[in-house]
């Protein structure tokens, strides 16, 4: 496979990683019934799969369906270490859950390439040929424009992924990261937040109370900020509810450059009522 995938990093990507050594792919008229097992997809006539490279050790091709077109890209080997170490590794699963995705043998890309506007779409999109290429041996998904990863479990199921779009599955496409500058005290990031056309959220962690309730504030300003098309810069203030509990948006320390995100990371901070007359409420 000598073709280059240009590494757009705004283009949603998940890659599934599989326990068995050799890629187990289906056949052509098996995707195509798997897909059309999810209700938008029910005329298989409109589903088109191609293959450059199809073999138990790469493969190379593309589906289409809709507005939707996605590169599929396999190979027989674990994914980089590197990748491993800043999306499995760091993601909020259990010890057991995260060893048995980290002995991955192999995996398969889904690199969306299609015209949807809609980036939820497009992951559910995604989701649906997952759906297609889910067998006994898959182990999760990776999702390393989010930082994260998540075990297969019921979470492509044909009800589970079309539930996506009545309610955002946040756990599966934003990652957490924690960066320690010290033992107890760290900043807690969210990563993947661009593919939705949001800033990315960091805050300065210093206690245990903090770092319980960040997570949650983190899910309510990226939700109000997606769902009602909100734009937020440096020096705008938020509302946390009708709490009477203000947040203002900041810039990433220069020290901390390695927080930001493609579509850039805002800082958050507690500060009081009065110096935030007149601005927003989430």
């Amino acid at each position: 496979m000598s073709e280059t995938i240009p590494d757009d990093p705004f283009a949603p990507a998940i890659s599934l990683i599989f326990s068995e050594t050799t890629l187990q792919i289906p056949e052509k008229s098996t995707l195509i019934g798997r897909l059309t097992s999810i209700a938008d997809l029910s005329q298989a006539e409109n589903i088109q799969v191609s293959w450059q490279v199809q073999d138990s050790e790469k493969c190379l091709g593309e589906c289409r369906f809709g507005e939707h077109a996605i590169r599929i890209i396999g190979v027989a080997q674990p994914l980089p270490n590197e990748c491993i170490d800043r999306t499995i590794h760091v993601s909020h699963w259990q010890a057991q859950i995260k060893s048995a995705m980290r002995q991955h043998a192999a995996h398969l890309k889904l690199l969306y390439t299609g015209t949807h506007p809609d980036p939820a779409e497009k992951m559910i999109a995604l989701y649906s040929l997952a759906h297609a290429f889910e067998n006994e041996n898959l182990l999760g998904i990776v999702n390393e424009k989010a930082w994260t990863a998540h075990p297969a479990g019921e979470f492509l199921s044909p009800e589970m992924v079309l539930s996506y779009r009545q309610e955002f599955p946040i756990f599966l496409w934003v990652g957490y990261v924690k960066f320690f500058v010290d033992k107890k005290r760290y900043w807690l990031a969210t990563k993947g937040h661009h593919i939705f056309d949001v800033p990315d959220l960091a805050c300065f962690i210093e206690s245990e109370a903090e770092g319980t309730v960040i997570p949650d504030q983190f899910s309510n300003i990226f939700y109000y900020l997606y769902e009602n098309d909100v734009v937020v810069t440096t020096g705008d203030t938020l509302e946390i509810g009708q709490t009477g509990q203000y947040l203002r948006f900041g810039e990433v320390p220069e020290e901390a450059a390695y927080l930001l995100g493609p579509s850039g990371t805002l800082v958050i901070d507690k500060i009081k009522p009065n110096e935030a007359a007149g601005q927003s409420s989430e």
